[in-house]
């Protein structure tokens, strides 16, 4: 068993977001994600891997899809998005600090 203080391990960059591997095993991944204001993760893909995502602080938006398909909604404390394997998406902070709590599953090697 692990056992985490996500208090403790929350941590801030003006360069940009900071992402922290929290737990980990052949099955599923946990990371912090900690978001100055504005910042951003570009829109992106896991063709394997489902995620999900739970807002712990802050507002952002997040977007999913592609093109005039693509999607936008906006995220705030207790939020919890679910991005099915192979939905593009990307997370943007709005005018506060964003902290948010997600899963990847499975976890694949080298998977970042």
């Amino acid at each position: 068993m692990e056992h985490l203080h996500i208090e403790e391990l929350v941590e801030f960059s003006t360069a940009k977001r900071v992402r922290k591997k929290l737990l980990g095993s052949r099955k599923i991944v946990a990371e912090l994600l900690c978001y100055e204001p504005g910042q951003s993760t570009p829109v992106h893909h896991h063709p394997e891997q489902d995620e999900v995502f739970l807002v712990l602080e802050g507002s952002g938006t997040i977007s999913t899809g592609d093109g005039e398909a693509m999607e936008k909604a906006t995220v705030g404390p207790k939020s919890l998005i679910h991005v099915p394997a192979g939905t593009r998406h990307g997370l943007t902070a709005g005018d506060s600090r964003l902290i948010i709590l997600f899963f990847k599953a499975p976890a694949t090697p080298g998977a970042g």
